[in-house]
């Protein structure tokens, strides 16, 4: 199998899922509900909807082991590096059009700057793929549930407040990514994300390639 055809059978598994639908929609509607909540903070509610592209990561990654899925998916895509960047590339392949709609439906109720816009978009999309890469190492949802909104919920804001090094930390670097706006600003935290979004992806693969299935 192609790449190109690779990439193509991961986003039909992604949206033959049902829960794909459900996380999205859930994310754009809560980003219009918060939106009204806090609407003098424009974009800020990124910070929960980000619950909904981190739900959406790691379905994608631990929906084909509960049922043995993935032992057909190897059989047809033996090499499994390219196999697992075929699935990263799908999940964004969806995330992105999900995440703009999900801060667009933000921006129509409270509005605010495009950069900051574009910046929400950016990391939403990124945080499903962070999310799908840890997901790929735990292998099973709930665990990886929890241990990621633990992180983003709970512990990373606890780090922000507390440590220095915190602010490059995929949370925080959202965060201002999201918060403080500005095209110069945007692009230096969006590659702090990106950064960190590459290492892990780079380390569920090289797991995912040792590991049995």
């Amino acid at each position: 199998m192609t790449g190109r055809r690779a990439v193509r059978a991961e986003i039909l598994k992604l949206l033959s899922l049902p829960a794909t639908y459900c996380t999205v929609l859930g994310a754009i509607g809560a980003s219009a509900v918060l939106a009204i909540a806090f609407s003098r903070q424009g974009v800020s509610p990124v910070g929960y909807t980000q619950a909904g592209f981190i739900v959406l990561g790691v379905i994608a990654a631990t929906s084909e082991y509960g049922d043995g899925q993935i032992h057909l998916t190897l059989i047809a895509m033996p090499r499994r590096i390219a196999q697992h960047l075929a699935k990263m590339a799908a999940l964004l392949i969806v995330s992105v059009p999900a995440a703009i709609f999900t801060v667009s439906a933000g921006l129509l109720v409270a509005g605010g700057p495009w950069s900051a816009a574009v910046g929400a978009s950016a990391y939403l999309a990124l945080t499903a793929v962070l999310s799908a890469a840890v997901a790929t190492v735990s292998r099973r949802s709930v665990p990886a549930m929890a241990g990621l909104l633990g992180y983003y919920f709970i512990v990373g804001p606890l780090l922000r407040d507390r440590v220095t090094f915190a602010a490059y930390l995929p949370d925080a670097a959202g965060h201002d990514l999201v918060a403080i706006g500005g095209p110069i600003v945007v692009l230096g935290w969006a590659l702090v994300v990106l950064g960190w979004a590459l290492v892990a992806v780079g380390f569920s693969a090289t797991m995912f390639r040792l590991r049995d299935a």
